[in-house]
């Protein structure tokens, strides 16, 4: 099994989320339990757990269901949010954009571009062979997961079934796989195998200058041997820096298999395993010119004033909201002058609600963190939730967020409201911190 410490560098570089309550456990079982047995214990339970459970591929903070399909009137709900029946209207049919492997094919078949995000579309035709290769159609959940989780769950407990490691095994069980297209794969010496690109440090390229931005994809199952994926990037106006045609370059083309999206009992999705991961080297790249041209030309940007909350040493503002033809995107700034235990602040969301307070799905995504120091230093941390376990003294931190929701007909306005999310006492609590409204007409 692969050294948790490893481990847990490749999935953070992947965004890999483990959620509060489990956090909660793990630091709670160290804190009281004899600490280095169950440290040893501790450390194999969260490989098992970073092996088959995220939040997002990608990770955007949501937390709705996923599935749906697009075509007919479109349903993007991996990211939570379902967008307008205009999107047929900005799809951009591609040509000429194919990679294969034998007789295993990808095309790229379509492109939409919107403020604040891109999907492409893919066409993916396996061969049997690969199609057997990748255990399509059966569980993520291999013999030897279930055989390691019973030797960790033996040797602490002395019983096997009943114990974490096994039990979130078994939420996992009926996940099948499906196929996953991985981009910018690094070749290995065993044949048929690749990886991430270790360093992990771009997943696009935008116009020749290799990018990091939050990304993630949906497979439609059309057959066996046929499947629809979606690749969606967020990218906005921060990413790319105020232009509206663009071309993106994907290359060294994977083929993976990967769990169906599923919610389990804990809330997590379940992924893959370790075992069960198969990759086929597909090589080539595409690249294809995109342009929001079209949806800027219907798209109402507001500039709304006095939408801001305050919290303890935070305060929250609405910078501008553009009303697209697909779907509404707000950009949130946060402020933060203390981080001291008396003035932390846990982690929060955005409840999203319309005029008459009916509840909106939503996604919501960091793209930038900053730290400037009274002596005029500055420093750029990593993007996550507005909670943080760096220290910094003596300095203010500064976040840029965007909040993109679903559009309906006849809104008038929105009503943005940070919810605070804090474990106490081994029980989540939550706490409205006020509301930010907006006239979008």
């Amino acid at each position: 099994m692969r050294d948790v410490e490893e481990l847990l560098e490749l999935s953070s570089k992947q965004d890999v989320k483990i959620p509060l309550k489990i956090e909660y456990r793990i630091q709670n079982t160290l804190k009281h339990k004899h600490k280095k047995q169950w440290k040893n214990y501790i450390k194999k339970f969260v490989t098992i757990m970073a092996s088959i459970m995220v939040v997002f591929v990608g990770s955007i903070s949501v937390y709705a269901a996923f599935g749906g399909t697009i075509g007919g009137k479109p349903v993007l709900e991996w990211i939570g949010i379902r967008f307008s029946d205009e999107y047929e209207n900005y799809k951009v049919n591609v040509e000429g954009q194919e990679v294969a492997y034998n007789e295993t094919k990808i095309d790229l078949v379509s492109t939409v571009c919107d403020e604040g995000f891109t999907i492409l579309e893919f066409d993916v035709k396996l061969s049997k062979q690969d199609k057997e290769y990748l255990r399509l159609g059966e569980s993520i959940i291999t013999e030897e997961d279930i055989q390691q989780a019973k030797e960790i769950d033996e040797e602490q407990f002395n019983e096997t079934g009943k114990t974490p490691a096994y039990n979130h095994l078994m939420e996992a069980k009926d996940t099948m796989n499906t196929v996953a297209l991985i981009f910018f794969g690094q070749e290995q010496e065993e044949y048929g195998k690749t990886v991430y690109n270790p360093e992990r440090t771009y997943n696009v390229i935008i116009d020749g200058e290799k990018m990091w931005t939050k990304t993630t994809q949906t497979v439609t199952k059309i057959s066996d041997y046929e499947y629809k994926v979606y690749q969606l990037f967020l990218l906005t106006e921060d990413e790319l820096e105020g232009k509206e045609n663009f071309k993106i370059s994907l290359n060294r083309v994977v083929l993976g298999n990967t769990g169906e999206k599923k919610k389990t009992e804990s809330g997590m999705q379940t992924i893959n395993t370790a075992n069960n991961a198969r990759y086929i080297n597909i090589g080539g790249e595409f690249e294809v010119e995109v342009s929001k041209e079209k949806a800027l030309q219907n798209t109402n940007v507001i500039y709304p004033e006095n939408a801001e909350v305050t919290y303890k040493k935070m305060t929250q503002k609405i910078e501008e909201v553009k009303v697209t033809p697909l779907q509404i995107i707000a950009k949130v700034s946060t402020t933060i002058s203390s981080n001291r235990s008396k003035d932390y602040i846990g982690l929060i969301d955005f409840n999203i609600y319309d005029s008459d307070n009916n509840p909106l799905n939503s996604c919501q995504y960091e793209v930038k963190r900053t730290i400037t120091y009274q002596n005029g230093k500055t420093e750029e941390w990593a993007t996550g939730d507005i909670g943080t376990f760096k220290d910094f003294k003596n300095a203010t931190m500064y976040l840029t967020e965007y909040v993109i929701i679903e559009k309906k007909e006849n809104i008038d306005s929105i009503k943005i409201v940070p919810v605070e999310r804090k474990i106490i006492d081994n029980e989540e609590e939550k706490n409205t911190l006020g509301e930010m409204q907006v006239d979008i007409n």
